[in-house]
């Protein structure tokens, strides 16, 4: 006869190995040690394990079957590029209700699906040219590799202006666009997605009154003298607001002013412990964290370590993760800051969100499997009543005038801040 799953949660205090009774679906008792920590799922702050029952009655832990789980992404992006547009459609204006479960309701599990948009930009042969960014691209890459990601056309994509890469591959801003719609591409319930960029961060005066420090973020494609910049108000409207309920994005952008580089409407606060709220919320229903290399006011280091130039964040991003195990979000920032700071960088990393979770309890995990086999993350319930931008309050623009540091200002600041990941573009110079 055909098996059957079930959750047993962990009572407060039982540690990995310590038994517990099970009662199976015939009502029998069974003897089930927990397992390790790495293997556990949370339904709100409530710690459990899946057991799955076959016939013969022995508990083990269960995997998705395979009606379970949706078939690939089988659009590649040499397909998916001639056709795509690159044309930014912004959400609509004001709110609208959608369903959505309260903090603590049980998590969205993942149906084994991975899709990956890697960017890394070294800006060859101009003023503000970088050492860093495109091993950064290379070394998030093997990551997710090592964490359920498959390195092909249809799952995988990465853009970087090395030399003899292909047009299609180029970090363009028509790229980066077509690629993040390629990113969102048949996304669905149980998906779990990445994003990477590591280059040069600015910002420009945000003339519509959101931005609380009068400023929006904004990445610095390949070709930004001729084309511009993309401003976080379009990456939240392409990414974050286009995730479906149950889907999940973790993003890190390693660049200046990253902050608030998607606009999310939850900003954590590692020794609180508690998310604080932003004054005009941009609420969508996806489950979306962004691990940024620093705030929005700071600039991020392109650094050398062991002979090899990279991102100061992106190289403490990946030496947690591989050092750290299966630990909670607040457990992994944490390890973050105490990478960075091993390192002597004054930049503070940041965790913002599209959802409340409890990050003392809740498991972080780049992909769907653990290495140990295990399922260490579910995806976050959407537990916001409203979707779309809430204006509480009209903040006045960021004061203009001010240079940028590629030298087309009236300034010379470039010398000055050229050791920044993403150093500081401070004006709408290119629009």
């Amino acid at each position: 006869s055909a098996g059957s799953t079930m959750r047993v949660h962990i009572p407060n205090g039982m540690q990995p190995g310590q038994k517990i009774k099970v009662r199976s679906p015939d009502g029998k008792e069974i003897v089930k040690a927990i397992p390790p920590r790495g293997e556990w799922l949370m339904d709100g702050s409530r710690p459990f394990f899946r057991v799955q029952f076959g016939p013969s009655e022995t508990p083990q832990h269960s995997t998705p079957t395979a009606h379970e789980v949706p078939p690939p992404h089988r659009i590649s992006w040499r397909q998916f590029y001639p056709r795509a547009s690159s044309a930014y459609s912004p959400p609509p204006l004001g709110t609208t209700p959608v369903p959505y479960a309260p903090l603590g309701s049980p998590g969205v599990p993942p149906n084994g699906r991975h899709k990956a948009l890697i960017i890394g930009i070294n800006y060859h042969g101009t003023r503000a040219q970088l050492r860093g960014c495109i091993n950064d691209a290379k070394s998030m890459q093997n990551l997710l590799r090592q964490n359920g990601f498959p390195d092909d056309g249809s799952h995988m994509l990465m853009l970087t202006d090395e030399r003899g890469t292909g047009g299609q591959y180029q970090p363009t801003k028509v790229n980066i666009m077509k690629a993040l719609s390629w990113l969102m591409q048949d996304v669905r319930k149980g998906d779990v997605l990445f994003f990477h960029f590591s280059g040069h961060g600015g910002q420009v005066p945000d003339k519509t009154g959101h931005e609380a420090d009068g400023w929006n973020e904004t990445v610095i494609p390949a070709d930004h003298d001729r084309a511009g910049q993309i401003t976080d108000d379009v990456l939240f409207g392409t990414l974050v607001y286009k995730l479906p309920e149950g889907a999940r994005l973790t993003a890190l952008m390693d660049m200046c002013h990253s902050g608030t580089g998607l606009d999310l409407p939850f900003d954590y606060n590692v020794d609180t412990r508690r998310w604080k709220d932003d004054i005009n919320p941009a609420h969508s229903a996806g489950d979306v964290c962004l691990f940024s290399g620093c705030e929005d006011s700071q600039t991020s280091a392109d650094v050398q370590s062991g002979g090899r130039a990279g991102g100061a964040m992106t190289m403490a991003f990946t030496k947690a993760y591989q050092t750290a195990g299966m630990c909670t979000y607040h457990e992994f920032l944490t390890n973050v800051k105490k990478q960075l700071r091993k390192k002597r960088h004054s930049q503070r990393p940041q965790l913002t969100s599209s959802q409340k979770f409890d990050a003392n309890s809740r498991i972080f995990s780049l992909g769907y499997l653990s290495s140990s086999g295990g399922i260490p993350s579910t995806i976050e319930s959407n537990h916001n009543p409203k979707i779309g931008r809430t204006k509480n309050r009209n903040v006045r623009p960021g004061r203009q005038g001010m240079e940028d540091m590629f030298g087309f200002g009236g300034g010379n600041t470039g010398n000055v801040i050229m050791a920044g990941v993403g150093a500081a573009l401070l004006a709408d110079a290119f629009f």
